[in-house]
């Protein structure tokens, strides 16, 4: 058989394979897998589970010993006026670990501890955890309820025994039992926990280190106070530890994050280049166009002046002459003709015109189109080429015109002639 010493150095190796974010109760988790190690219990049940923190130490530590041990954990999981209410994830995380490794000797009893103990027989129970709600009335009520259900000798504990707020009342009911079982024994530390052994344990199940005058009471005490504080510290520096962790992967993905954005910026820096560089060239084609363009409406001012003077002399010829009817017919219909010629290109200035507007807004919006840019850029060239062949045409027509104008003069001066002789 261990001896008590050897057993307790046991309970300094046990580590918790199942701990949740950590409560109040942590701080006992080696007491307790050493608790049923010690106590062997046929049955344990715990009456408030919560995350499972607790009941899963308890049936870790029987798994790992081989205890023959059956192990129920009750509760609503619905929460309470001290626990808080919760979710049913909370019940689901709880039943998903049972089952994945503690269902061959684990059940979960969601109902309430009244409607759970017509589940067990009369003195079957060796361990009973009570953790519910934690007022007085309740936790009595709880103790009392359950209270046949215990075997000869049974150990009880009873959780936030040295908590005095929030109208907790264990600590009540905790000195009213320590009178009626002088076979107790109270830990401090994690909100407090009660260990009593109820009367008429066999000597084989008497539990020596609940005399208050034994020396091992006091070296558990302060053995597993201690044992406690480092369980918690060590939960602490795991969670300080994922969080450095969680820390320096998010600070990696975040420089490769900058990484690519600074590699997408550089190119983007160097298409934008191109881009105004495109743009530059483009703006010195339009700038030489509309230079064209200016002294080609030059040119057509001055046609249009001589052409209205010529105009002006055509009509007193064709008031002097009227008496010519065919040949001042055949004047006449090249005039009009020449007046459409003259009304085509003025429509095709004012074409021009509006072209050269529209063309000039296009380079004023060019700063906030770089995603059409591209587009916008073979839109000028076609553009360019069309005023270009616009411009060669109009210089044809311009010459073609000059032609009709001498060619005008010369039919009048031999008209003059003509009426002279």
């Amino acid at each position: 058989m261990i001896s008590f010493k050897d057993s307790l150095l046991e309970a300094a190796s046990f580590s918790p394979s199942s701990l949740q974010a950590p409560d109040a109760w942590c701080g006992h988790l080696p007491f307790a897998a050493w608790l049923i190690r010690t106590v062997d219990p046929k049955i344990f049940v715990e009456l408030g589970t919560h995350s499972g923190n607790s009941y899963f130490s308890f049936c870790q530590s029987a798994s790992e010993a081989s205890l023959a041990t059956k192990c129920y954990a009750v509760d609503t999981w619905q929460g309470d006026e001290h626990a808080g209410n919760y979710s049913d994830e909370v019940f689901n995380q709880v039943n998903v670990h049972n089952q994945a490794h503690y269902a061959n000797f684990s059940r979960l009893l969601r109902m309430t501890f009244d409607d759970a103990v017509s589940y067990f027989s009369d003195g079957s129970i060796d361990l009973l955890h009570i953790d519910g709600l934690h007022t007085y009335e309740a936790v009595k009520h709880d103790f009392e309820t359950w209270l046949p259900k215990l075997a000869l000798g049974a150990v009880v504990l009873f959780h936030d025994t040295n908590v005095r707020e929030r109208d907790f009342g264990v600590w009540k009911l905790w000195e009213e039992l320590q009178v009626r079982y002088p076979n107790n024994l109270e830990f401090l530390h994690s909100h407090g926990l009660g260990v009593l052994q109820l009367d008429g344990a066999s000597d084989a199940k008497k539990l020596l280190w609940l005399d208050s005058n034994s020396v091992e009471q006091h070296q558990l005490k302060d053995y597993f106070s201690a044992l406690g504080e480092r369980q918690l510290e060590q939960f602490d520096l795991g969670q300080t530890k994922t969080h450095v962790a969680n820390l320096t992967q998010a600070v990696v993905e975040r420089d490769g994050r900058i990484a690519n954005l600074s590699q997408e910026i550089a190119t983007k820096e160097i298409h934008i280049h191109n881009l105004d560089a495109i743009i530059n060239n483009r703006d010195e084609n339009i700038a030489n166009l509309n230079q064209a363009v200016t002294e080609r409406d030059g040119q057509f001012a001055s046609l249009s002046q001589a052409v209205d003077e010529k105009d002006t002399h055509i009509s007193n010829l064709d008031e002097f002459i009227a008496e010519r009817d065919g040949r001042i017919a055949n004047l006449s219909q090249e005039i009009a003709t020449k007046e459409i010629h003259i009304h085509n290109l003025d429509a095709i200035i004012n074409n021009r015109d509006e072209n050269i507007a529209n063309l000039n807004q296009a380079v004023t919006e060019r700063d906030g189109q770089f995603a059409s840019l591209s587009q916008a850029v073979d839109e000028k060239d076609t553009h360019i080429s069309n005023l270009d062949e616009f411009i060669a045409e109009r210089d044809g027509r311009i010459a073609s015109l000059s032609q009709a104008v001498a060619e005008r003069d010369d039919k009048v001066v031999q008209m003059w002639f003509t009426l002279q002789g």
